[in-house]
């Protein structure tokens, strides 16, 4: 298997750099681990990352901002929209010509790119079927009121994203036959509970600037708040008013579902580990480790505490385990 490299870009060329620049303005904790991998993998990388970053930008930053009533509007066009996202996808992966060229959500450097990696593996469409499926939660602007109905938007929001990650880590390149991966249980086993302990830990470190945007954009399902005593009004106004306080029981009852997610989800890790080579396995636990700092942090003091020194906390676990890309 081929070794993880330093965090620094490789050569990536055309049409990969145009994949780059979108990654990488998110500076994402899974974008600083990827770049440590092998430069095929990191290809790879790019071009999914930047395939489902191109559409959850135009949902999130563009559809979900709009005023209601244009909204209800645009709705069923952006639900077109996704379907033609999912349809250039589902053509890279069968490694055929791009068939939105002109007009497709896939720009024709980001679809050649994932056609000559995703079209190239074993990997399935699956993890892009899967976000599709989030995203129409998304635009049907789906009320999210009970945990499970915050777990079946994890399963494409954060979930599948992050099985990628897990294949390539174990994955093998050759010039000949592609991308193959040895993993006996779907990528999706081993990446599913972490990702959710990741992204409810994300949640909480992101809520001062989340809450400051439109209550659909704030994924903590109506159960939570209940069970907290707490509305989204009353978050935003304590966040704005440093009343960290009256955000700490919150925090403790999300911070308890993560680490149960965390528990089954290092089972399924160590199943993963036992495949990895050790620079692989080395990149995995720097990622983990940057969550598992943030939740100690959070759990140890209490929510209201990181609150309060969120910043600096933030910058020491990102850079401690993940340190910024190199750029030439």
């Amino acid at each position: 298997m081929s070794h993880s490299l330093p965090p620094e870009h490789a050569v990536l060329g055309a049409p990969f750099d145009a994949c780059n620049d979108l990654a990488a303005a998110k500076n994402a904790n899974l974008y600083r681990a990827a770049m440590r991998l092998s430069p095929e993998r990191q290809r790879f990388f790019l071009a999914a990352y930047a395939s489902m970053r191109v559409i959850d930008d135009i949902v999130d930053d563009g559809f979900l901002e709009l005023p209601d009533a244009q909204r209800d509007a645009e709705r069923e066009t952006i639900l077109e929209t996704v379907h033609q996202w999912q349809a250039q996808v589902m053509a890279a992966k069968a490694d055929m010509d791009n068939p939105m060229p002109e007009g497709g959500p896939l720009t024709g450097a980001v679809y050649d790119a994932l056609r000559l990696t995703l079209g190239r593996s074993d990997l399935p469409a699956d993890p892009w079927i899967e976000l599709a499926d989030a995203l129409h939660r998304d635009i049907a602007e789906e009320p999210m009121d009970e945990w499970d109905d915050f777990i079946a938007y994890c399963e494409g929001a954060t979930a599948a994203p992050a099985s990628i990650f897990v294949y390539l880590l174990s994955a093998r390149h050759d010039p000949e036959i592609g991308y193959t991966s040895p993993l006996t249980n779907p990528p999706l086993y081993h990446a599913r509970d972490m990702a959710i302990f990741c992204y409810i830990i994300h949640i909480l470190r992101d809520l001062p600037e989340d809450i400051k945007g439109p209550d659909r954009l704030v994924t903590i399902p109506s159960e939570m708040l209940i069970a907290a005593d707490i509305t989204l009004g009353e978050i935003r106004n304590a966040i704005g008013q440093g009343k960290y306080d009256d955000l700490d029981y919150l925090g403790k009852i999300l911070l308890e579902h993560a680490w149960e997610h965390f528990e089954t989800g290092q089972a399924q890790s160590s199943e993963l580990l036992s495949v990895l080579d050790t620079d692989e396995a080395d990149t995995l636990s720097r990622l983990f480790t940057v969550y598992i700092e943030l939740a100690g942090a959070m759990t140890e003091n209490g929510y209201a505490a990181f609150l309060k020194d969120r910043d600096a906390i933030m910058q020491s676990t990102a850079q401690n385990s993940l340190p910024d890309v190199k750029k030439d």
